[in-house]
Formats: structure tokens, sequence, C-alpha cells
């Protein structure tokens, strides 16, 4: 049996413009509690979990860094990010439905493995139809832990919970962040690259497979040809 944990950002949604909806919501959070604009410039999200973005822009602003105004923020966050899906939605990557339908007709259980908040990885999710195809009890969150090979492990946790065979691990991710922390926790590691860029990382990072988007070539991926 199969486990397959799949990062959101970049992996399964994407957005079109810029900034990215949660990069803008970040922003507008540190306007309105700490009156600093534009903190996140020159911080990168893409592999990030968002404890650890908000430590960082605490400290880039000289605001505290402890765990309550590090929930300050993120409660903020998403009422931004709230507001701003209702004018902006993210899109799937691909196909990730039928991708989604073809691991679970495998017998695989398919969970999340993110560095956003459970309630953040919901509103981005819902904002893309995507919330109904998962079930956001099977998966890792960025409030679970910061570093994403602890939130992999949690995610693993909850989805061998009903497991009823011995399982391998898979790992769907767009940066070499996913691919370090699946390694971590002993896991395949299938990159999604979308562009030059993500594909270079993911290669040098080692990933076991790459592909452009969510399809059928992700599903052959995540199964290494086998059953």
């Amino acid at each position: 049996m199969h486990i397959v944990l799949f990062d959101l950002d970049g992996t399964a949604l994407t957005f079109d413009g810029a900034p990215g909806p949660g990069r803008a919501a970040i922003d507008r959070a540190m306007d309105r509690v700490f009156g600093v604009s534009s903190s996140s410039s020159g911080v990168r999200f893409a592999g990030g979990t968002d404890r650890a973005i908000a430590r960082a822009l605490l400290r880039k602003a000289g605001a505290p860094e402890d765990e309550a105004t590090v929930a300050e923020l993120l409660d903020a966050y998403l009422q931004e990010l709230e507001a701003i899906l209702s004018e902006r939605r993210y899109r799937p990557v691909g196909d990730v439905a039928s991708v989604l339908a073809a691991c679970r007709a495998r017998g695989s259980i398919v969970g999340i493995g993110t560095g956003n908040v459970r309630a953040g990885a919901a509103l981005k999710l819902r904002s893309a139809g995507l919330l109904e195809l998962f079930d956001l009890d099977r998966g890792g969150y960025g409030c679970d832990a910061e570093a994403r090979d602890a939130i992999l492990r949690t995610a693993v946790t909850r989805c061998a919970q009903v497991a009823t065979a011995a399982t391998t691990v898979v790992v769907v991710g767009d940066t070499e962040h996913d691919v370090c922390a699946g390694r971590a926790i002993g896991a395949r590691v299938v990159g999604v690259g979308t562009h030059g860029g993500a594909r270079a990382e993911l290669a040098a990072a080692g990933a076991d497979a790459i592909v452009d988007t969510c399809g059928p070539a992700l599903v052959e991926a995540i199964y290494g040809g086998g059953p």
C-alpha cells in the first residue's frame, strides 16, 4: 500500500498574476498588525512553511518572534487570505482530480504534506475547487511544525492510522525542500516542475522522477511503473 502526500502550493495549486494571494495576504497582515509594508520583499516563499515564513518576516521587521506574536500574525494572515480569495482564486496544476482518483483506485491513501497551516490549506483548496477531493484529517501542516520533515512525519502518522498493510510513502512536491524532507523520512519523491527553474532545482536535489504537471505521467511516476 502507498501513502501519497501532496504538497499544495506550486504542486497541486497555482495562481495567475503577482504577487500570489498568500504573499499578498501576509504583506497585508504585517501592515495591519505591525505597520510594515512590503515586508515579504526578497523573502522566498516556495518550499517554506507558514510559521517559518512568519518568523522570518517578524525578524526582518525587528518584531518579537515569540509564539504569541507568530500566532497573532498568522491569524491576521488567514483573515486577509480569505478576503483576497473572494476576488482572486487559486487553480489546479493540471488535472489534480484525475491523479487523486487514480491513486485511490490503486488502493493508496492520499494525504497532504504542506507548509500551510491547516486553515490556510483549506481556504486555498476551496478556492481552487479541490477541497472536497482531499481529507484534511490525513495530512501534516505548517501548524504542526516548522520543519518540513516533521510535517511529513505527522502526515504519515495520520495516514497510517487507516492503512491496512505495510506502506511505501511517496512525496509529491515542487521544490528542493520537498525532496530533502522526503529523503529525511525515507520516502520516494516525485517532483512537479512546471517551469525550467523548478525542474533544475528538483533534479539537483535528487528527485526520483520529475513531471511537468499533474496528469497521467505523475501517476506513473508515483508508482515507478509498478502497481
